[in-house]
């Protein structure tokens, strides 16, 4: 899955010389974290809704409302932007949120902000790629790793002619040489599967 399949595409932004309050009002009105400061469709910064919040005075009242709307973006914002591209993958943008701790990432596409990637779009596509809206059922196995494991299951699959809707496979961390599976098969009974994997020396782990 690409960062393009899951991106907003619909940014909203401020230029740098939008002052904080009408910063914050966006935020709240549209539900969002994220305001990339853009120039002529190129991104020149970023701020978060704790960077707007952090800025104001802790009241709004008399003088500190003309306070805050006399600080712009262009004083708080990062303009070290951290970005993606359309045709990254997903995993990808999942690895630069994750090590680099942030929440989002701008798509840049030739120069231009074309998109952005939240963990609200991440989440989403985790939902989508574990098939969890799909009818069936989840079945976890550990198993000593070795070429053509897939294969197996792959096989154990088709001669019972059920539909594997997705799987994922991850080293078991404190197990050297083992692997889970995760699988979405499509019935509603995995009884039959249950038996066939451990037939072949699967640990099923769930159901």
């Amino acid at each position: 899955m690409l960062v393009e399949e899951i991106m907003t595409k619909k940014v909203i932004t401020i230029s740098s010389n939008t002052n904080i309050y009408d910063a914050l009002k966006l935020v709240n009105n549209h539900r969002i974290r994220h305001l990339p400061v853009a120039l002529d469709e190129k991104i020149v910064g970023i701020v978060s809704d704790r960077d707007l919040r952090d800025a104001k005075p802790s009241t709004l009242e008399g003088e500190n409302i003309s306070l805050i709307q006399s600080i712009t973006v262009d004083q708080i914002m990062n303009t070290e932007v951290i970005t993606a591209h359309p045709l990254d993958s997903v995993d990808e943008a999942a690895r630069l949120l994750y090590h680099n701790r942030i929440g989002c990432l701008p798509v840049i596409n030739g120069g231009n902000l074309v998109g952005i990637i939240t963990h609200g779009d991440l989440i989403r596509a985790l939902v989508e790629l574990m098939g969890v809206e799909t009818p069936g059922s989840l079945i976890i196995v550990e198993f000593l790793d070795r070429p053509g494991i897939l294969a197996d299951i792959a096989e154990i699959m088709k001669k019972m002619d059920i539909n594997i809707n997705n799987v994922f496979l991850r080293k078991v961390k404190d197990k050297p040489g083992f692997s889970t599976l995760t699988m979405r098969v499509g019935t509603m009974n995995p009884e039959g599967i249950i038996k066939e994997v451990r037939k072949v020396g699967f640990k099923v782990l769930w159901p």
